[in-house]
C-alpha cells in the first residue's frame, strides 16, 4: 500500500518545489557488526538551499516495525540503546548510534526524513554477528516473535500521511487556479 501511495504521488511530488529539495546519504545497504559493538548507522541529509528550518523537519527511525528515535523539534528515543544526536539533526546528521548491539538488533532499519512538503526513505540491513555461536544457533524464532506494531503507531503514522496528503492537495489546488487552461473545442465548460 505505502509503494501504490508513494507511486501514485510521484507526478505531483515537484510541484512547489524548488532547488532546495531534500536530499539524504547513507549507509550502503548492509553493515556488518560484532555482539557488543557499538554501531552507527549513517543517514545524513542536506536542504539544498543551506538554509534549513527545523519546524519543518521530522526524522524517525524504525526496526521491526517499532520505532526508535524521532525528532519533532526534540529528540526522543523509544529505546535506551539508540541515539540521535539533537545538535547532529541541526547539521544534517540524522544517523543512528546502537550501542552495545546483539544479535536481537540485526533486521532491517528505516530512515524516514520529512522535510515539508519533501519525504524521502532509506533503508539499511544490520547483521549482529556472534562468533560463539553454532551455525544451529542462528536458527531461532526471532522472526516468528516479532512484535506487531501497535495500532496506536499505525494510526498516529496514518493520520500523518493524511496531512501530508492535504497539505500536498492544497499545494496542487494552489498551483492550478493560478494557471489559465484554453478551452478545448467540443468540452462543456465549468
Amino acid at each position: 500500500m505505502g509503494f501504490l501511495l508513494m507511486t501514485s504521488l510521484s507526478p505531483f511530488a515537484s510541484f512547489g518545489r524548488t532547488a532546495g529539495k531534500l536530499q539524504i546519504q547513507s549507509d550502503p545497504s548492509l553493515v556488518k557488526a560484532a555482539v557488543g559493538e557499538d554501531v552507527l548507522l549513517k543517514c545524513m541529509f542536506t536542504v539544498g538551499d543551506g538554509s534549513m528550518d527545523l519546524s519543518r523537519l521530522l526524522i524517525q527511525w524504525f526496526h521491526r516495525g517499532q520505532q526508535l528515535v524521532e525528532f519533532d523539534n526534540v529528540v526522543t528515543a523509544a529505546r535506551p540503546n539508540a541515539i540521535m544526536s539533537q545538535e547532529g539533526v541541526a547539521t544534517g546528521n540524522a544517523s543512528l548510534l546502537l550501542s552495545g548491539v546483539s544479535t536481537k538488533n540485526s533486521g532491517k532499519y528505516r530512515c524516514y526524513i520529512s522535510y515539508t512538503p519533501d519525504m524521502q526513505i532509506r533503508e539499511v540491513t544490520l547483521q549482529v554477528e556472534d562468533p560463539s555461536k553454532t551455525s544451529e544457533d542462528d536458527l531461532d524464532d526471532s522472526i516468528l516473535l516479532q512484535p506487531r506494531p501497535d495500532r496506536s503507531d499505525v494510526l498516529s503514522k496514518l493520520d500523518q500521511i493524511i496531512k501530508a496528503l492535504a497539505q500536498l492537495e492544497a499545494k496542487l489546488e494552489q498551483f492550478m487556479s493560478s494557471k489559465t487552461f484554453p478551452e478545448c473545442a467540443g468540452a462543456p465548460k465549468r
